[in-house]
């Protein structure tokens, strides 16, 4: 304790206030070799084995567009702008759920008012861990991505260290951006439900921008750029010169071919928009942070009681137990008061939703059976990846988010097994309800043959299933009731884990099948044989469904049995 009031005494408050995080990450060392090593061990090994598949399908990826052709060159040398420019885009969301949790619902922030920091300093510290927390998962697809890209183009191991000098500044530079805008939405927007409205019609708005675009830039191109457009329109947006992604893109493109002027304007680019997202955000929270916290804290004290949400809904539930119909109305209600979930899940879904409404526009639907077969599986591959990021976000951490008020759940009168499996019936008919439909729209808008709408159905079915009870159980088994901040809990040890076995089940569910139609297009397989084949997958993914299922639902009841309350 005297070493540290002694470091204290010669730091400046940012720096003492990263010495805070830096003894708690000690402690969370010493927590995780308390745990089992044998479960430390599959994990890693896990994770080490889905960046290998991540890198070999990227590799196989590349090597398919790259046989294409000119188009396939055309799309390689623009692919990494639009990798940028979609990671990016999660950044910006990414920051500012992460933002809002960990500046403005933090129970540290009081802490942290009344000792001798400026707020400005606080907000940057807090930005700073707001964005450690979500960029593990930026870096963990940024990996397999260069280093695939690196193989495929031969391309000396300087490539990968010119990837992270341009990758942390662009980090922060989309964090910033969430930041940034949660400090000001914060500050002056309306809360309670005219929040709800103003995000309503963002999200409209949005939406008209987007088939504004794709009915404009879909027909009649001359140029390459416009061309490929056409097909891929993301091209066109994130080749535009003043976003971070494209200068990403040119100086890392600089940097490999030896243009080290060039690359290293680019570089100091990113670097100095960096720098000043973070002289923003420090002026936002020296401004405008305190009025907001204040505004919040107060519009919250002050609220009454707002009006009983969906009572039809609970009178239709009237024929289920008293306890199963109070777990679902409540977390109905939780969601639906929540614009934070709610507007992810309906931006997310949405944009998917308005990309396979618009397949005909793209003229998908008069491709040739076998390529219309590819675009189907992977649109499935695209609703899955969604569900499991999604599912890791809300499903895991609900449980958790009961907070110290959990010990109600203990005493009341019903099993724990009864209320996980609540938890889990209600998340799994909103993620069926959702993907089961997106995958419906897909397969009528690709004119897809029934066989093949049956099977993406039922991927989605399975996979909403897998989702619902790794996220359910594993919540149950790595229930923190101490943390308030749903980031952090994702970004935990059990959050991690519910990740890679939600991407792993999908790997492991989606390529039997695309397999069987992948040899069927190579080699005309006898349609008995692939009948077979068909069967095999189908019967494989049943049984993977159910293990993965009841597994995690079995320990995480036994994890709550077994908890003192």
């Amino acid at each position: 304790m005297g070493r540290l009031t002694k470091e204290y005494n010669k730091m400046s408050s940012v720096s003492s206030l990263f010495l805070k995080t830096r003894y708690h990450s000690v402690n969370l060392v010493k927590l995780l070799k308390q745990q089992s090593t044998l479960k430390i061990i599959f994990t890693i090994l896990f994770a080490v084995c889905f960046e290998i598949g991540i890198f070999m399908l990227f590799i196989d990826s590349f090597e398919y567009l790259g046989a294409l052709g000119g188009i396939g060159l055309i799309i390689i040398d623009k692919l990494f702008a639009l990798f940028f420019f979609g990671m990016g885009f999660m950044l910006v969301t990414s920051g500012i759920i992460s933002s809002f949790s960990t500046i403005y619902r933090s129970e540290e922030i009081p802490f942290l008012m009344v000792r001798p920091f400026p707020v400005s300093q606080i907000v940057i510290y807090k930005f700073f861990e707001s964005t450690g927390l979500s960029s593990w998962a930026f870096f963990f697809i940024i990996i397999p991505f260069v280093a695939a890209y690196g193989y495929h183009e031969n391309i000396t191991t300087a490539f990968a260290l010119w990837n992270l000098l341009f990758a942390i500044p662009f980090l922060v530079i989309c964090s910033g951006i969430g930041t940034a805008f949660v400090l000001v939405m914060v500050r002056w927007f309306p809360l309670g439900k005219y929040l709800k409205y103003l995000l309503v019609g963002l999200g409209i708005m949005l939406v008209l921008l987007l088939v504004y675009y794709i009915k404009q830039y879909s027909y009649n191109s001359d140029s390459a750029d416009l061309n490929l457009a056409s097909l891929l329109p993301g091209f066109r947006v994130s080749s535009h010169p003043l976003l971070p992604s494209q200068w990403v893109s040119e100086g890392i493109a600089a940097l490999t071919h030896g243009e080290w002027f060039r690359g290293f304007m680019f570089w100091m680019l990113v670097v100095s928009t960096a720098i000043l997202v973070c002289i923003i955000i420090e002026c936002f929270g020296a401004n405008i942070f305190y009025d907001g916290w204040q505004r919040l804290a107060g519009s919250s004290s002050n609220k009454s009681r707002p009006p009983e949400m969906l009572v039809w809904l609970q009178n239709t539930l009237s024929l289920f137990p008293h306890d199963i119909r109070a777990i679902v109305m409540k977390d109905i209600r939780t969601f639906l008061r929540d614009p934070v979930q709610w507007s992810q899940v309906l931006i997310f879904f949405g944009l998917l939703a308005l990309y396979f409404s618009n397949l005909r526009t793209f003229k998908y639907h008069t491709f040739p059976e076998n390529w219309r077969n590819t675009v189907a599986f992977l649109n499935v591959f695209s609703v899955s990846a969604v569900m499991c990021s999604l599912g890791s976000r809300f499903i895991y951490p609900q449980l958790s988010l009961e907070g110290q008020g959990f010990w109600f759940l203990g005493l009341s009168p019903t099993k724990m097994s009864r209320i996980l499996l609540t938890k889990f019936i209600t998340s799994l008919l909103g993620m069926l309800f959702v993907s089961v439909g997106l995958m419906f729209l897909s397969s009528r808008m690709l004119n897809a043959t029934p066989l093949v709408t049956w099977i993406t159905i039922l991927l989605a079915s399975a996979i909403s299933c897998a989702v619902c009870g790794l996220s359910t159980g594993l919540g149950a088994i790595y229930l923190d009731i101490n943390q308030r901040n749903p980031t952090a809990i994702v970004s935990g040890f059990g959050g991690t884990l519910n990740l890679i076995l939600s991407l792993g089940f999908m790997l492991a569910a989606i390529l039997p099948f695309g397999m069987v139609f992948h040899q069927n297009f190579v080699h005309k397989m006898n349609q008995h044989y692939m009948l077979l084949l068909l069967i095999m997958a189908g019967l494989w993914l049943i049984v993977l469904t159910v293990l993965t299922v009841c597994l995690p639902l079995h320990l995480g009841c036994k994890a709550l049995v077994r908890r003192e309350y």
